[in-house]
């Protein structure tokens, strides 16, 4: 696994550029008023398209503008977009993944502050604004997530961020509860969700100059991010404000389907094995593939033959990278400004062990969060 080729990423599409909303992508940074350019990955995605462009031509930050990747979509989603002729449509030849289409949507980005944001959501007039504040407030943070719920689950909140954990496994704090007053402040995180994820446009270059790992596909790769984020020195948080409605259905399937696990596990194996450091694995790696084979089983005890597949595919997939996870780690050497101690100090957190009971069982919202302090 490695960074994309720019050159490579626009040789596979044809970027189409209708009407760009007015503004200067190269004009000095205005502390007032940064320009935000808003990228959306779709593929497939016509069904929530409307309802997400509608909503953000609404928003009342004042320099805004529209990036729309279309991963080969095959349902009618660029006869959509061609109804909005202030969107930036950027066609892909083939489906690259949420990782490959941002990283080609980027390309084509001209603000000093890029918000990714899923084709499956509806946003708030006001929403950007907490953000781009917090940032401009915040200079050590690179990466700002915004609050998410979840329509289709009774308005109960999406991740606010996740956390580290001892075993390697990421705790998503505030994921499938009701809204309260623990979940209505900032906090770093180890980890923002990419589908309301605001950064700095300029970190890429201090994080190995790429956004994804295009091999990662789907799934942790904004994680992978964060953690390069936080090694390179800066930070990530979670900022409370106007809620962004995620219908979680536009480009994925159910998160315990085996194509979900098969990527989110073999992802967060590699990022483990190519971003901590040599102490840091040596102590969380045991307990971590110690807890995959456990599942494993489980899931093989259980009749859960989907999801014991993608755990073995997972597994047997970190032993076919081993020339990636070694190019990773000298990657990491030269960019890292920060120990796995110091970032453990800020985003490790152990919640109970009935967190990880209750997440096998698909009983989380059970699951009570204690208050950040």
């Amino acid at each position: 696994m490695g960074g994309p080729d720019r050159e490579a990423s626009r040789e596979r599409a044809g970027a189409v550029r209708i009407q760009p909303v007015a503004g200067e992508g190269d004009a000095p940074f205005a502390e007032a008023a940064p320009l935000v350019s808003i990228l959306i990955v779709n593929f497939n995605g016509a069904k929530w398209l409307p309802g997400c462009l509608d909503s953000l031509a609404k928003v009342s930050w004042p320099r805004v503008e529209l990036v729309v990747v279309d991963n080969a979509s095959a349902d009618g989603s660029l006869r959509i977009l061609e109804k909005y002729p202030s969107v930036t449509v950027v066609r892909n030849n083939r489906n690259t993944g949420f990782a490959g289409g941002n990283n080609l949507g980027l390309a084509h980005c001209r603000g000093s502050l890029v918000l990714l944001l899923n084709n499956d959501t509806i946003v708030p007039p006001d929403f950007l604004e907490p953000l781009v504040r917090h940032l401009q407030r915040h200079p050590e943070a690179a990466v700002a997530q915004g609050k998410m719920i979840l329509p289709a689950h009774g308005n109960r909140l999406d991740v606010c961020g996740s956390f580290f954990t001892w075993l390697g496994l990421p705790y998503h704090y505030g994921y499938f509860k009701p809204d309260g007053a623990k979940y209505s402040q900032s906090y770093p995180v180890f980890s923002g969700k990419g589908a309301c994820l605001m950064f700095r446009r300029e970190i890429i270059d201090k994080i190995g100059g790429f956004l994804f790992d295009e091999d990662f596909f789907c799934y942790y790769e904004e994680t992978d991010f964060c953690h390069r984020v936080w090694l390179a020195g800066y930070e990530a948080h979670f900022v409370p404000g106007p809620a962004v409605r995620h219908f979680m259905g536009g480009t994925a399937g159910d998160s315990q389907s085996g194509f979900v696990l098969r990527h989110y596990l073999r992802n967060m194996a590699f990022a483990h094995l190519g971003n901590l450091s040599l102490s840091s694995r040596m102590r969380i790696l045991p307990v971590f593939f110690g807890a995959l084979f456990a599942s494993l089983a489980a899931c093989l005890l259980t009749g859960k033959w989907r999801q014991a597949a993608a755990h073995w595919s997972a597994l047997t997939g970190c032993a076919a990278a081993r020339g990636k996870i070694r190019a990773r780690r000298r990657l990491v050497a030269s960019l890292r400004r920060r120990g796995d101690r110091e970032i453990f100090d800020r985003v490790l957190r152990m919640p109970r062990l009935d967190y990880f009971v209750k997440t096998f069982r698909g009983k989380l919202s059970e699951y009570a969060d204690e208050k950040i302090s």
